[in-house]
């Protein structure tokens, strides 16, 4: 890769836009894994400029940027995403504890449902009855 990577915080006013987008909101916090609290988590956004978009799913490059916000932000978990062609990387904080630990979650609403089951091809009773005893064998596990 010949271009520099750099960061960039988005803006609270961008921040409150994308996190009113159902698709980026699909993926979200829903529990710190420090002291469990399920709620009021402190959303901050980064936009990821430099790095091609066939490379944003790059291992590597994930990898690199990690270890950036570990370093210089504290931030211990982070999670990717493409949006309108730009690369953000989505952080949180705890309203409890303040730990950046926090755990994501996919939100199965029925129009993600609905997509799931036109891409998979199957019906949407079938999938949601799929989800359902594979996240029993999770729990058991």
């Amino acid at each position: 890769m010949t271009s520099k990577i750099s960061i960039e915080e988005i803006n609270e006013l961008e921040v409150k836009r994308l996190l009113k987008d159902t698709k980026f909101s699909r993926l979200k916090p829903v529990a710190c894994s420090r002291c469990g609290k399920k709620t009021g988590f402190e959303r901050r956004l980064y936009q990821i400029k430099g790095v091609p978009k066939s490379k944003h799913s790059d291992d590597e490059i994930q990898e690199i940027i990690r270890y950036h916000f570990k370093q210089n932000y504290s931030i211990e978990h982070i999670f990717f995403k493409t949006v309108d062609r730009r690369f953000i990387v989505d952080t949180a904080t705890c309203g409890g504890c303040q730990s950046t630990a926090i755990i994501y979650d996919i939100e199965l609403t029925p129009d993600l449902i609905s997509e799931i089951s036109k891409f998979t091809g199957k019906s949407e009773s079938e999938l949601v009855k799929d989800l359902n005893v594979f996240a029993d064998k999770l729990t058991k596990d």
